[in-house]
């Protein structure tokens, strides 16, 4: 196609929805979110005294090799069950102040879980709205379980029912109201390891089987959405995965069942390079604790920073992406440049012609300039989707990653330092 006269292609995530959706020219208004996310109402906003999030996945749910627990303290009203944070799978009806480490929970080591990142962050935008919002925090994730050891029917997934049981007869005991609003997920490396092709089915089915399973333990009419975020370290294993792209497309399907929060690349990892620092599980909290708050505080969708339409003209390609706080900014400060601001093509037949220059051209636009037009099959536009070598530690500075974030103002709570949303990792169909 020449310059002078451009045929524009509008590809609105066909490989996500698995449908055609090319036509004329768009700013990609189809999208299931606005550009700006201003959000559609998800459910009513109830209010109750309690309110129970359930966390499960892997070893990143639990807090492995991240150091010693550095949230000793509750600053607001957060509780956990008396046997910690990581409760087990029948915890004594009796509630704590919500902290993290051995001094409450000496079964397991003195780490710190995302856990009271999230009930803290959140209890603190309550607070700046004028609200009290009690978080009662649980744990039953399994470090190395694939999701086939975490399902229904499993011991941890009994383990979770257990805790939302002992959390709502807790409550019952102390006088009040309960309900559980979400279960958190930070899973994929084992089946990404194991190449699991059905991931996106299963975690569809996760969903579904908790909110049924804990409704008929709590009687709540509330919607129990899954909160997950994309693995981002599969380069130990793999230079590309497709686990992430599942996540991704689960979420875009999903009708807000299963809302994806965002990627990990941006978070500070341990020295093995697949799991988090102290720190880094903490903001991971506190990044999750944003879509909690858009979902219950707010009664709107959670969208991540993410691809809505890719058109082409010629060689110049033009990303439409939904973003949650504009302008979009290309950051080289806090994720280090990988080449191209983290953006590839891909395609069948002759090289893919290199990208000469990445520019963000609007608040929801991105431009990618390329070498020549692509003329391959099968072609591709892909973002932080493959690592420069196998075996590189995840993170922003060596891993699978992208120079892609949004202008969110929140701060976390330690530090002050911003809660930016990066783009997600993604493989879209390019015209």
């Amino acid at each position: 196609m020449a310059l002078g006269k451009p045929r524009f292609m509008v590809c609105s995530f066909v490989t996500l929805l698995a449908v055609a959706n090319c036509g004329p020219q768009g700013s990609g208004d189809d999208d299931p979110a606005s550009s700006s996310s201003g959000g559609v109402a998800a459910a009513p906003v109830t209010k109750h005294d309690i309110n129970q999030v359930l966390s499960t996945g892997q070893s990143l749910s639990v807090g492995i090799d991240g150091g010693d627990a550095i949230s000793t303290s509750q600053p607001y009203s957060n509780l956990m069950f008396k046997s910690g944070v990581i409760a087990g799978g029948a915890p004594p009806r009796e509630l704590v102040p919500l902290v993290e480490g051995k001094a409450t929970n000496p079964a397991h080591p003195n780490t710190e879980t995302m856990s009271s990142g999230l009930a803290n962050l959140v209890a603190k935008m309550a607070a700046d709205r004028g609200e009290r919002h009690d978080v009662l925090m649980s744990v039953h994730g399994v470090s190395h379980y694939v999701y086939a050891k975490l399902k229904k029917g499993t011991p941890p997934y009994q383990s979770g029912l257990a805790q939302a049981k002992a959390g709502h007869d807790a409550a019952l005991a102390m006088g009040k109201d309960h309900v559980v609003r979400a279960v958190t997920v930070v899973h994929g490396e084992s089946d990404d390891h194991d190449h699991n092709p059905d991931y996106q089915a299963d975690i569809r089915h996760w969903q579904a089987d908790y909110e049924a399973d804990i409704r008929a333990v709590t009687g709540q009419s509330e919607p129990i959405p899954l909160l997950h975020s994309q693995l981002s370290s599969f380069v130990k294993t793999n230079l590309t995965s497709r686990i992430p792209i599942a996540q991704l497309a689960e979420h875009v399907e999903s009708g807000g069942k299963t809302v994806l929060v965002g990627p990990k690349y941006q978070l500070s990892y341990a020295v093995d390079g697949v799991h988090l620092t102290n720190d880094g599980y903490r903001r991971m909290g506190e990044e999750y604790a944003k879509a909690y708050r858009k979902i219950v505080l707010e009664g709107q969708r959670w969208e991540p920073l993410r691809p809505s339409a890719v058109t082409r003209s010629g060689n110049v390609i033009t990303v439409k992406f939904v973003v949650p706080v504009p302008p979009l900014v290309l950051d080289e400060s806090a994720v280090k440049n990988p080449g191209a601001f983290g953006f590839e093509i891909a395609q069948d037949g002759p090289p893919a012609p290199a990208i000469q220059s990445v520019r963000v051209t609007g608040p929801d636009t991105v431009e990618l300039t390329l070498a020549s037009e692509p003329t391959g099959g099968n072609r591709r536009l892909r973002y932080a989707y493959t690592a420069s070598a196998l075996g590189v530690s995840a993170g922003p500075v060596t891993g699978p990653r992208g120079n892609l974030r949004d202008s969110d103002p929140t701060q976390s709570r330690t530090g002050g330092n911003p809660l930016w949303n990066w783009c997600v990792h993604f493989d879209e169909a390019l015209p």
